[in-house]
């Protein structure tokens, strides 16, 4: 059996790294003799990306919508798959995806795999190797008669260490570190978070049982890191320290076994409370952490649900730049009621505590407490103004649109930030500065394109 799996063409690229859930996916399938392909479309044009998925035929094509502003691409290839190849079984999976099933499988897709998806996609494979029906699994949407059918959710992996190992044997990684400049991977050690943030679709994908991979497991995989002269790893965790013990240990085990790939991650104010994890951190050669402070008043953040305070992350903050830890706060501006000096207070604050900072404007994602009431469901166009600071949901819309873009200036036209994306000592932490310009420059350039192409739909409709 012929499985194409597929990273979707987005129109803004954050990051160039591959995907970790369709290689999982990949081997999974490899693992059950189909004769498996990926391909990574993130940076090629919707047109050239059809062309390679319409190559060839396959049994089962898999496109993964994870993000809302990739979504509108996702809605589109079944159709013109389906108009080539009818036969073909189109599946598609992620945060998108799960959370709204109806923008795909009104769009010619046969099935979406939602949630935690790698016992699902290989109970679906598994079925369909033996011409036996799919509509029973656990996990899976479908149309029936014109209505959505939505499964029982399927079982979460009790154990993630039983994923699959990857070597990267079977992956192409130079094309990756060719386009970043950085031999540079993610990983990921754990899923799920115990919390309940009002903006975030994590637990609605993940749920609130917290997994991880034990430390030998994590430990196996810096070490194939290390063993592809890989110069950087980042853990893409939504919080990495959520089971500090955990992170000790891992942490201690990369300093026993010699492992010695820097690395970064993402956690929480308050996830760390023993100050000697800070140590370890620097001892098993941790260089950044990203921290998701959202606010810096109170009042937001209780309104966000986030589980911890202000004083919290001034704690984090001292203790990481005190052992020389490059910090990455991240806030969110453009809350419903959200004051000009509350939103200034954040931008201040971010500023002060963090040499790389950034900051989004408050989003409806799916899955968040903003989705259920937003107007722009299903709306094409609405979706691609996600992830570039379009999207306002407040009351004085154009505050945090002005700030956002007077902030951001100051940002990148700092001489100091400048010098340390071309000239900061170790290559992971110089990455994490570039990296920005890049993020910047293509958010930009799609902000651009997206005015001309409003400005011409207007010009349009005006002329009948």
């Amino acid at each position: 059996m012929n499985v194409l799996l597929v990273v979707p063409s987005t129109d803004t690229c954050y990051e160039r790294v591959p995907s970790m859930g369709l290689m999982n996916l990949y081997l999974i399938g490899k693992e059950l003799g189909c004769n498996m392909e990926l391909v990574d479309l993130t940076e090629v044009s919707y047109g050239k990306g059809l062309k390679k998925i319409l190559s060839k035929q396959y049994d089962i094509i898999g496109i993964s919508c994870n993000f809302t502003n990739s979504a509108p691409n996702c809605m589109r290839y079944a159709k013109d798959i389906k108009e080539k190849y009818p036969d073909t079984l189109a599946i598609s999976g992620g945060n998108h995806a799960t959370l709204v099933p109806e923008d795909l499988l009104f769009n010619n897709y046969d099935f979406i795999i939602y949630g935690e998806g790698e016992i699902t996609f290989k109970n679906f494979l598994e079925r369909r190797l033996f011409n036996k029906a799919v509509e029973d699994l656990k996990g899976i949407c479908y149309l029936k008669e014109g209505k959505i059918v939505k499964n029982k959710r399927q079982d979460l992996m009790e154990c993630l260490d039983s994923l699959p190992v990857n070597d990267y044997s079977e992956f192409n990684l130079e094309l990756y570190f060719k386009r970043s400049g950085l031999r540079y991977i993610s990983l990921e050690t754990s899923r799920g978070c115990p919390y309940n943030c009002a903006f975030c679709s994590t637990v609605r994908m993940w749920g609130h049982q917290y997994r991880h991979k034990s430390p030998k497991r994590v430990v196996q995989e810096f070490k194939i890191a290390q063993e592809l002269n890989l110069e950087f790893i980042f853990i893409e965790d939504d919080d990495t320290a959520l089971d500090e013990q955990n992170l000790r240990d891992f942490c201690q085990l990369l300093i026993d076994e010699n492992v010695s790939v820097p690395w970064g991650m993402g956690i929480g104010s308050a996830s760390i409370k023993e100050e000697s994890t800070f140590d370890l951190l620097v001892r098993s050669g941790c260089v950044k952490v990203n921290v998701n402070i959202e606010s810096a008043n109170q009042r937001i953040m209780e309104l966000y649900r986030k589980p911890y305070s202000i004083e919290d992350n001034r704690r984090l903050c001292w203790n990481l730049r005190k052992r020389g830890i490059l910090i990455h706060n991240h806030g969110i501006v453009g809350f419903q009621d959200e004051t000009i000096r509350e939103t200034l207070n954040t931008y201040f604050y971010l500023i002060k505590t963090s040499p790389i900072w950034h900051v989004s404007i408050l989003e409806p994602r799916p899955g968040s407490d903003y989705w259920e009431n937003w107007e722009g469901q299903g709306d094409v166009f609405q979706y691609r103004l996600f992830g570039k600071a379009n999207v306002i949901l407040g009351k004085h819309k154009i505050i945090p649109y002005v700030l956002y873009r007077i902030f951001a200036l100051f940002y990148f036209s700092n001489p100091i930030r400048i010098w340390r994306a071309l000239y900061s000592k170790g290559k992971g932490v110089r990455y994490s500065y570039r990296i920005q310009y890049f993020v910047a420059y293509n958010t930009l350039k799609q902000n651009i394109i997206n005015y001309i192409r409003h400005f011409n739909l207007f010009l349009i409709k005006r002329n009948g």
